[in-house]
């Protein structure tokens, strides 16, 4: 077989997949050419000769060319891991319910390297599982994982969304999640604050004489320093299901937080940070940008106080922003949409004074600013 024919088939059993999805013979010769940037009659000849070879199967016209119909590929015979196979004979010997057996199956690179002993008793866990989730109540998963297979708490929660449907657990909160808040009893407001190094200066500032300062630790006390910080707030708010901590103060009603008239976040000026916000506005319908990020703007504007979307700042990853329709989001992603700035870049003791105000209110008194 000739390089052209090796590459075309190549493109072929990429593009089938390991189900042999068939493609439409119209124009396919064009379309590979172009996948594999070549010329197309190069790649006629090639479909020629796999088709002679039995490789491929197509109605051929005059020219035997795929002219109708479909064309379909011979699989790439693909040998099975030996974790696969072990896996998989584990499941069916041990295992009834074909429907939960065929889910697990998908999952066997999870348990590489696990003797057959340590399968069957991981295969005896989860069935207890699934025979005792509807006792298992506000359990957490984590817990729940530990008791059933081999000590181990991450099991079930590397497990796909649908396999624990079937199981009975895809309810279950994974381990506590936890809201923070400094403040008095009966504040004026609510700050919920992205990341909890800024909380901390919030705090150390005086900042939560009258406001309720919240931040969130995630799944227990979080301290990575990349935006799961500001997701963890989220999933706490989300949820609300989490436990409450007092930094400062005491009697914080996540009820109260949750009702308070004035609702404001303050997060990151960067795509990530304003797509939190966004989605915590589905849950905290008055929730407002605060007006500390008048200060940030003015820093995204100077190169020696923002910095761009690299992998030096922990954001190379971070999709481009798709215009909301809210004109306070799409203004400061304008503002971030090549270089952002960090919410510790911020002197929350000369910023005060922005603390129980809402962007909007610091954008009026700022004519054509907005």
């Amino acid at each position: 077989m000739d390089e052209v024919s090796i590459a075309v088939l190549a493109w072929l059993r990429r593009g089938s997949g390991t189900k042999g999805r068939k493609f439409l013979a119209s124009d396919i010769a064009a379309r590979a050419a172009a996948g594999l940037r070549t010329d197309s009659v190069s790649v006629s000849g090639a479909l020629r000769a796999l088709r002679a070879d039995g490789l491929v199967s197509y109605t051929p016209d005059t020219m035997g060319m795929p002219y109708t119909g479909y064309l379909s590929v011979v699989p790439a015979v693909v040998e099975m891991p030996d974790t696969e196979k072990a896996w998989r004979e584990a499941l069916e010997h041990g295992m009834q319910d074909r429907q939960l057996a065929d889910a697990l199956a998908v999952s066997h690179a999870l348990f590489d390297g696990l003797e057959a002993l340590d399968m069957q008793h991981v295969i005896a866990g989860l069935l207890r599982i699934r025979d005792t989730s509807a006792s298992l109540g506000s359990a957490y998963s984590f817990s729940v994982s530990a008791q059933h297979i081999l000590s181990s708490s991450k099991v079930l929660s590397r497990l796909p969304l649908s396999t624990l449907r079937l199981l009975g657990i895809d309810r279950l909160p994974t381990t506590p999640r936890y809201l923070v808040v400094a403040g008095p009893a009966h504040p004026s407001a609510a700050l919920f604050i992205e990341n909890t190094t800024s909380f901390e200066e919030a705090v150390k500032a005086g900042m939560d004489a009258e406001l309720a300062l919240v931040a969130a630790y995630g799944y227990g006390l979080n301290m990575l320093s990349d935006s799961s910080a500001g997701l963890a707030l989220l999933e706490s708010v989300r949820s609300k299901g989490c436990e409450v901590l007092s930094r400062t103060g005491s009697g914080h009603s996540l009820e109260r937080l949750f009702t308070l008239p004035s609702v404001y976040f303050w997060g990151d000026l960067d795509r990530e940070g304003l797509r939190i916000a966004m989605a915590l506005r589905q849950h905290l319908p008055q929730l407002a940008l605060s007006a500390l990020y008048q200060p940030m703007r003015a820093m995204a504007r100077r190169r020696e106080t923002s910095h761009p979307y690299l992998g030096l700042s922990g954001k190379a990853l971070q999709a481009a922003w798709t215009p909301t329709g809210e004109d306070v989001l799409d203004q400061l992603a304008l503002e971030c949409a090549t270089r952002a700035v960090d919410q510790e870049a911020v002197d929350v003791a000369q910023n005060l004074h922005l603390a129980g105000k809402g962007l909007l209110e610091s954008w009026s008194a700022r004519s054509g600013d907005l």
